[in-house]
């Protein structure tokens, strides 16, 4: 979403309530099966920066990073940032919204994704789930 600077500083508050459906496409690490819901409150600070105040909702099909099994993970965050309008968007006179909803959330994931914090992995011998099969591995060097 994209929004006039000029707006922002004429109305001198803007809020916004929307769904964002960036995170939708498929082959993302973060993939959203449903848009994200967004309420935020802009503000210019001084001339050259945004302020975005408000929540992001949503739900994430992710991938453990251990045992490679698919899980659902509820997000909510509450963001209260200050961005630095980039030249594009001070030439243009439009704020991208998107970019700075997408960047939030994509820093707000670990490097690791977990499905639970103490997720047992794959045996790297026979590759059976440690969560939820004994390793065979074990029968064979009895």
């Amino acid at each position: 979403m994209k929004i006039s600077i000029d707006r922002i500083k004429k109305e001198g508050v803007v809020d916004l309530e929307y769904e964002d459906e960036q995170f939708q496409k498929k082959g993302l690490r973060e993939f959203a099966e449903q848009p994200l819901k967004i309420k935020v409150t802009l503000r210019l600070v001084g001339s050259n920066n945004i302020s975005v105040k408000g929540d992001i909702d949503g739900e994430f099909s992710l991938i453990c990073d251990r045992c490679c099994e698919e899980f659902v993970h509820h997000k909510h965050l509450i963001i209260d940032e200050v961005f630095e309008l980039d030249k594009k968007e001070l030439s243009e006179r439009m704020v991208n919204l998107d970019l700075k909803i997408r960047d939030y959330v994509l820093e707000s994931f670990p490097i690791k994704i977990l499905c639970k914090e103490d997720c047992k992995g794959i045996c790297s011998g026979c590759g059976v789930n440690l969560n939820t099969q004994e390793c065979k591995c074990r029968f064979k060097n009895k």
